[in-house]
């Protein structure tokens, strides 16, 4: 085999090659650098026309077989007009972030990290951590430059925690991010800084009017900033809220509603069975309860307060299984008389509140999206950033989400090339 094959650098070639197994498995490739080489400023690429110094240098290169490739060329260094300092000059296969890393090996260690943590990845190429991590952000970054959001047309915005720090003048919505989900592709298309309405509206800006026509339908929680984006920016979009939100503020009222009950129950053994630590079984569903869960609610139910507390919660279980909004609209109706004959307060206010919002509510029933995918997203980050033991910085952070939960890994996109007609079919199939 030709040994140029292997090593073909712009501006220079082979002039040996030393293969050496003590006491280290090792490749050594020495270049000669061309004359023909241009000689340009490797800050800005102009051309140099005096030579100051010549360097020897070194760059790691990828492995062959269980061998460690080490790169040996010769590099000029001389005056940059346009800098007006002295600098070296720019070789091509050299990565950026580092000067010992060829371009190839850099990718090759950004690939890895994309499923592993920088920390094992650097120990098991045995490179140092921080360099690992210059070479992962900065493919990201090249590829984060190429990456294009796909049209879409039902989406899912939801937020997650990024941050426990701020800045004086930060809200604590700017500790969270904004994850807009391609409910079709199941991917993540764009994460934002920030769970306010500034966040979502540079996303819509971002995708501009061409974009936000073809979105259809937007699942979110009810949260208020996003609520009023959508309705600025994609006002023909149908707005739907997400079941699982909707429950989640339910049982906070029923959580609410036994505390109370529990501080006015008299006897004992009753009020043993509905303290806090069996909170959970009050909102479990009766049909999911153990043996052991049944029979303590069968006893707490002889309070009457308690039973009419049950058949609400499983009223409200039984809410999202009505097959059109007309019969939701009936159950909830039906709900709602329970609660004022029960007479409890907490959950009067959850159902004056929903009653307000109720034909966003009705379209669950017909579009029957929610931001579940969005929770199992949340879900890989959290482990994202337990993985690297949380992030300072977050531009790595938001380029992590995108890449590992989203389009701009390496099975979408080429590193030079961006989208690729390959990456837009695969695309295509998996919606």
């Amino acid at each position: 085999m030709n040994i140029d094959l292997l090593f073909s650098f712009s501006g220079y070639s082979v002039k040996h090659v030393k293969i050496s197994d003590h006491p280290e498995q090792r490749v050594r490739v020495y270049l000669n650098r061309d004359d023909a080489k241009p000689f340009l400023c490797m800050k800005c690429g102009t051309p140099m026309r005096r030579l100051h110094s010549r360097l020897r240098c070194w760059a790691n290169d990828l492995s062959i077989t269980s061998f460690k490739t080490t790169i040996y060329f010769k590099r000029h260094k001389g005056r940059c007009h346009q800098c007006k300092k002295i600098r070296l000059e720019s070789v091509d296969f050299l990565a950026t972030e580092s000067l010992h890393t060829t371009k190839r090996l850099s990718a090759w260690l950004g690939a890895m990290c994309e499923f592993a943590a920088v920390s094992r990845v650097a120990e098991f190429v045995e490179l140092p951590k921080q360099t690992l991590w210059r070479a992962d952000l900065k493919r990201m970054q090249e590829y984060f430059s190429k990456y294009e959001i796909p049209p879409v047309s039902n989406i899912s915005v939801d937020e997650v925690y990024a941050r426990a720090w701020h800045d004086n003048d930060e809200t604590t919505y700017d500790r969270y991010f904004t994850l807009i989900t391609d409910l079709d592709a199941h991917k993540v298309i764009w994460v934002e800084e920030s769970r306010s309405k500034a966040a979502l509206d540079r996303f819509f800006q971002r995708i501009g009017a061409e974009g936000r026509s073809k979105i259809k339908v937007v699942a979110i929680d009810q949260h208020d900033e996003y609520v009023r984006s959508i309705a600025e920016h994609v006002p023909h979009a149908v707005t739907v809220f997400d079941r699982f939100h909707l429950m989640k503020a339910f049982e906070e009222a029923a959580n609410d509603t036994r505390k109370r009950l529990f501080k006015m129950i008299p006897g004992k053994d009753v009020k043993e069975i509905a303290r806090g630590s069996n909170r959970f079984i009050f909102l479990k569903a009766a049909s999911k309860r153990t043996s052991e869960e049944a029979s303590l609610m069968a006893t707490i139910q002889k309070n009457e307060a308690f039973l009419n507390l049950e058949m609400i919660k499983e009223r409200m279980i039984s809410l999202f299984n009505e097959q059109t909004a007309d019969d939701a609209r009936k159950v909830f109706e039906q709900i709602g008389a329970w609660i004022w004959e029960a007479g409890f307060p907490e959950l009067k206010k959850w159902w004056s509140n929903l009653n307000k919002v109720w034909a966003t509510v009705a379209n669950f029933f017909r579009y029957r999206v929610t931001t579940s995918l969005s929770e199992g997203i949340n879900n890989v980050v959290k482990s994202i950033k337990r993985r690297a033991f949380g992030f300072r910085n977050m531009e790595y952070f938001r380029l992590k989400i995108l890449q590992v939960c989203g389009l701009m890994s390496s099975r979408f996109m080429y590193q030079t090339g961006g989208w690729t007609p390959q990456a837009q079919a695969l695309l295509a199939e998996i919606k």
